[in-house]
């Protein structure tokens, strides 16, 4: 079975140079001079980024190697999306350029997420319908918030209205968040200083932050102005589908919104499992959002997780619903020709 895969990363050194000025210093994490834990485990976990800037022999050879048809590139962790519009606007452009030229040395194997300056909304949308008009990607990968702005609020209503009129879906990725939150929920006397990291991100931290953001997109009465907008979010769904019905019993009775926030979700959001390859989430999407809600996502080059292959065929799945989710979801609605 062949997959396309939605949330693999890639970067241009060439954005990343010329953004290095503009990027906010690391918060460090580093309190107790005692523990070493986030230092130790740096070092033994340091990777060649090699894999990170280049659509060469290595990526392709592990696609081939899984069975990846096709991988949909967003922009890593460095994203210049955050930075003071002065910067981002350019970057940006750069970025969604470098990015075209990188998909069309194998334009049968690469598509793109644009990044998008979403600090200057107006030139964010033009930039979208430029990105997927002109240089062919698929819409964009958005990366937290700007300047402590949920995406909910009305400053971003031309990204939106925008993503929708072309009719391309906008994947929001987890992002780190903000330093007093993380010391307010994340800090702890009993654990290691790695332990409180990985808990502020990965482990906890990142998946609920942008959780809280996509409940705040519903509430907001998004979906009722843009009915036919399209959000993805990977890692499952960021912990919203386990709560829909509880939402539905509190929340929904404190807002007037065209449908119940559970059948919003149920229409306008994707899911992908971002490699976290686990039955009981499969199982609860599959219960929650349907496999025509559903698509394929590794995570790549974060990510390298076994069972790319065999997740969805030893999963107890009819071969219907495996091949959407594999591949058929994602040609369907980045209008791809698979």
């Amino acid at each position: 079975m062949k997959f396309i895969t939605l949330e693999e990363h890639w970067e241009s050194k060439q954005v990343n140079q010329a953004a290095k000025p503009y990027m906010p210093a690391p918060v460090n994490p580093h309190k107790n001079p005692n523990d070493h834990s986030i230092e130790e485990f740096m070092v033994k976990s340091k990777k060649d980024n090699t894999e990170l800037t280049s659509v060469g022999d290595q990526r392709l050879a592990f696609m081939d190697a899984n069975q990846i048809d096709m991988q949909i590139m967003g922009y890593g962790d460095n994203s210049p999306q955050n930075l003071d519009p002065k910067v981002s606007i350019d970057l940006s452009r750069m970025a969604n350029d470098d990015l075209a030229a990188a998909i069309a040395t194998h334009p049968d194997r690469f598509g793109g997420w644009a990044v998008l300056p979403v600090g200057d909304p107006e030139a964010a949308a033009l930039e979208l319908e430029r990105a997927v008009k002109e240089k062919g990607l698929q819409g964009a990968m958005i990366h937290g918030y700007y300047d402590d702005k949920f995406f909910d609020d009305p400053f971003y209503e031309p990204i939106f209205a925008k993503a929708e009129e072309l009719d391309v879906p906008l994947y929001f990725h987890p992002a780190v968040i903000p330093q007093d939150i993380s010391e307010h929920y994340y800090q702890g006397a009993g654990w290691s200083e790695l332990t409180a990291f990985t808990f502020a991100g990965a482990g906890w931290g990142w998946h609920e932050d942008l959780g809280v953001q996509m409940i705040r997109l519903i509430l907001s009465g998004l979906f009722d102005r843009h009915p036919n907008l399209h959000i993805i979010t990977g890692h499952w769904g960021e912990m919203v589908p386990n709560f829909l019905e509880r939402m539905d019993q509190t929340l929904g009775l404190t807002v007037h919104l065209d449908r119940s926030i559970s059948q919003t979700y149920k229409d306008n959001f994707y899911i992908t499992p971002s490699g976290m390859f686990f039955d009981a989430q499969l199982q609860l999407a599959m219960t929650e959002v349907g496999s025509d809600h559903l698509m394929y996502s590794v995570d790549y080059p974060y990510n390298h997780p076994t069972g790319i292959t065999t997740f969805l065929t030893n999963a107890g799945l009819s071969s219907e619903d495996q091949e959407k989710i594999a591949y058929r979801n994602a040609a369907k609605l980045l209008h791809l020709t698979k």
